[in-house]
């Protein structure tokens, strides 16, 4: 990628270069090679964003949204750990960017390439809903919403896409901005939870966000307030204070039964998190010198401290 963008040849043939090198290395018959550093890529992306390339046949007859595709492909399926900590440095929130993305989640493009928007948008998800000042109007984010449930909806929801799914849903949802416009039936995608990983900054926004527990009780759903508590729950010995007593309070009054809520979900979902814990941490006792086995021993403890917590708090 590196030398057909910096050498100096005219502009167009940089890009016709970039190209080719794209639809070569990203075509869907050949393994994706691995994407160590995004940074090329991001520069090509964002070029054909800012470009009457996004919307115009630029190679023959080649279809005018195979290099966007191309370059999302590699971003979303060919990334390792060092490019998606890379990625945390690019700011998506440019105008440009923002309209490519709008964009490509429009209902008149390629199932594929909206695929691979879809899993892009997971790993910038934290930079692109947890922003100050909102990177669209209330019209456009409405759209987008609508636009980005109808892609949910038209996909196989594999573990990786679940993670996709729910990492986004995350992010939209700790924002006061993005929140009033989730379409409501994408609550229950909050069933997703356990596949986003435990470090993941839009989870862990989310969880601290007292506002959350009002707004997920006033939308009237019980089995949406049992996902949030399961959800809650899960990370029970990780909570600021103010969560963890609206936890528990809710937690009591459903309990009570005023609440149409049934709580054995948030039991099993414990109990199965806890067997999960345990049984990783056997494969991790024949490696004792893996630094995963004390996180491992650290989440057993919180996952059982939680467990008698709320039996405390149900049965007690």
């Amino acid at each position: 990628m590196q030398a057909p963008i910096s050498l100096s040849y005219p502009q167009d043939k940089k890009w016709e270069a970039a190209r080719l090198t794209m639809h070569t290395a990203y075509k869907w018959d050949k393994p994706l090679p691995w994407v160590k550093d995004p940074q090329d890529i991001l520069v090509f992306l964002d070029h054909h964003f800012d470009s009457d390339t996004f919307h115009l046949a630029i190679m023959g007859d080649q279809d005018p949204n195979e290099p966007t595709q191309n370059a999302l492909r590699a971003l979303a399926y060919a990334s390792g750990p060092t490019a998606i900590k890379a990625l945390e440095q690019f700011d998506p929130t440019k105008p440009s960017f923002v309209r490519g993305i709008c964009h490509v989640f429009q209902d008149d493009h390629p199932l594929q390439l909206q695929k691979a928007a879809l899993f892009f948008l997971g790993l910038i998800s934290d930079k692109w809903f947890n922003t100050p000042h909102q990177i669209m109007g209330p019209d456009r984010m409405k759209t987008f919403c609508v636009d980005w449930a109808s892609v949910v909806d038209s996909i196989e929801h594999t573990h990786d896409a679940q993670k996709a799914i729910i990492v986004t849903l995350f992010g939209m949802i700790n924002s006061h901005h993005w929140r009033p416009h989730v379409v409501t039936g994408k609550w229950k995608l909050l069933e997703y939870f356990a596949s986003v990983p435990d470090d993941s900054l839009p989870l862990r926004r989310s969880i601290d966000n007292p506002e959350l527990m009002d707004v997920i009780r006033n939308m009237g759903n019980p089995a949406t307030v049992v996902l949030w508590l399961a959800i809650l729950w899960l990370k029970y010995k990780e909570l600021v204070p103010q969560v963890r007593e609206q936890l528990e309070m809710v937690t009591k009054e459903a309990a009570k039964g005023r609440s149409g809520m049934d709580l054995d979900m948030c039991l099993s979902t414990l109990d199965s998190e806890l067997e999960k814990a345990k049984d990783t941490l056997t494969w991790y006792d024949m490696q004792p010198t893996d630094p995963g086995a004390t996180t491992l021993w650290t989440k057993i403890k919180n996952l059982q401290e939680a467990r008698v917590s709320f039996i405390t708090l149900t049965r007690g």
